[in-house]
């Protein structure tokens, strides 16, 4: 029998191997190129049009505040891209009747698909951050760039660890790569934000507790008048607490990697 040492050491060489074939797996497959191209191309848009006309926001803030509205839209995509298949596409191509078969431990292969599934979608998203500060640097000057800038970038981080959760949950369960991809795209960008919007216009309750609602704390940080204030009727759409709506998304993103590690771990190949 090894010892405890010896063996969480093996495990953790087996995860990094594991994160190491993902990466080369999404760059093989032109998802990171395609990604990391998105993530520079939106933010220049709001940065091109304004130039060519010669008309920027007022503030930085206002500035960040329309250019970063459009962050989770890519977040949900880079994370649909990178864990979609991450388990449902070893079920449906078979290929895990090799992958599972290696001594390697079924929880270590399933938590370095998950890294390898979160890097690139953290990169991405920092590359869109980043772009968007040289913009903000270039037009209102180093001194614009504020802390505000640095929560906006903590929430994105935040939410983009628990929609990965929930695509790799999704993953762990569905048996198609398109289901799961699907699945996790749409729950994220209609079904969650439209029973948030019944939740809190028509039963009037604030819906604190549905995962993407505190999303609004991208751009709610900036302080400055939000790209879409009104919900239904005119009425003025509440903002999250911004530590309630961080504990939240940190809730999510433990429950639910927990939760697809233990179900992927339990399945079988048939």
């Amino acid at each position: 029998m090894k010892p405890f040492k010896e063996d969480v050491l093996e495990d953790l060489r087996n995860t990094c191997l594991t994160i190491t074939f993902e990466l080369k797996k999404h760059f093989r497959r032109k998802r990171m190129i395609l990604s990391f191209t998105l993530a520079v191309a939106l933010p220049l848009i709001f940065y091109i049009a304004p130039r060519l006309w010669g008309s920027f926001p007022d503030s930085a803030d206002q500035f960040a505040s329309i250019n970063l509205s459009f962050v989770e839209f890519l977040i949900v995509i880079s994370g649909s891209l990178f864990a979609g298949d991450a388990i449902s596409g070893e079920f449906e191509e078979k290929t895990g009747l090799l992958l599972f078969s290696t001594p390697q431990r079924h929880t270590t292969i399933f938590v370095g698909k998950y890294i390898g599934a979160l890097i690139p979608t953290f990169a991405v998203v920092s590359i869109y951050y980043l772009t968007t500060s040289f913009e903000i640097i270039g037009i209102y000057g180093m001194d614009a760039i504020t802390i505000d800038f640095f929560k906006s970038y903590f929430v994105a981080l935040i939410y983009t660890s628990s929609a990965v959760s929930l695509i790799f949950l999704f993953s762990s369960i569905l048996k198609k790569k398109i289901t799961t991809t699907l699945l996790g795209f749409f729950s994220l960008i209609m079904i969650f934000p439209i029973i948030s919007t019944v939740l809190e216009f028509v039963i009037e309750v604030e819906p604190w507790y549905i995962m993407t609602y505190p999303v609004g704390l991208i751009t709610d940080v900036f302080a400055a008048v939000p790209l879409f204030g009104a919900g239904p009727g005119g009425q003025v759409m509440s903002s999250p607490d911004f530590y309630e709506g961080i504990a939240v998304m940190a809730t999510y993103t433990l429950v639910l990697f927990f939760a697809g590690v233990l179900i992927s771990a339990k399945r079988r190949m048939e």
